[in-house]
């Protein structure tokens, strides 16, 4: 073998090698670079920050802040709710809560617990406030109308009436 061929078998060795080694040599400087230009999941998805919660009888109840759609989105305004932990929470849940925090009540939401996870919800909800909608025997039914299962809570959106 040739020098010529040895310097090429090395230096191709190390390309691979370099290859190898350089993306967990820099995933802090990427991770930090991505942190850097503040991208987050969109709230119609996320279903906005978490704002308040209500101490229930072994669990809590999580209350967002209202999403209302950007320009080309076509969901209506919602505010979503989440109950949690699951394992906490009754077979059947009927809670009346606050939602804008003004001492009064605003919902009352009701809806089966099923054992199995894979079960499929529905829930109903009773507006006691005009700026909310009530909805009867709702599932997966829009983004802004639902209820799902997600990790070890169950989530509620409620759609906003128009003002």
């Amino acid at each position: 073998m040739t020098m010529r061929a040895k310097l090429g078998y090395t230096a191709a060795g190390m390309t691979v090698f370099a290859a190898v080694l350089v993306p967990f040599l820099l995933t802090g400087a990427f991770t930090k670079g991505f942190a850097a230009l503040g991208l987050h999941v969109d709230e119609m998805y996320s279903g906005g920050p978490t704002v308040r919660t209500i101490q229930a009888a072994g669990y809590t109840i999580d209350i967002h802040r209202a999403v209302s759609p950007h320009m080309l989105q076509l969901e209506k305004p919602f505010v979503q709710l989440d109950w949690k932990p699951v394992s906490a929470l009754p077979s059947h849940v009927s809670d009346v809560v606050d939602v804008d925090g003004d001492g009064q009540p605003d919902l009352r939401v009701s809806f089966d617990v099923p054992k199995d996870a894979k079960a499929p919800l529905r829930v109903n909800v009773d507006a006691l406030n005009p700026h909310y909608k009530a909805m009867q025997n709702v599932g997966k039914e829009k983004f802004s109308r639902l209820i799902v299962r997600v990790d070890d809570a169950i989530l509620v959106r409620v759609s906003l009436a128009r003002r």
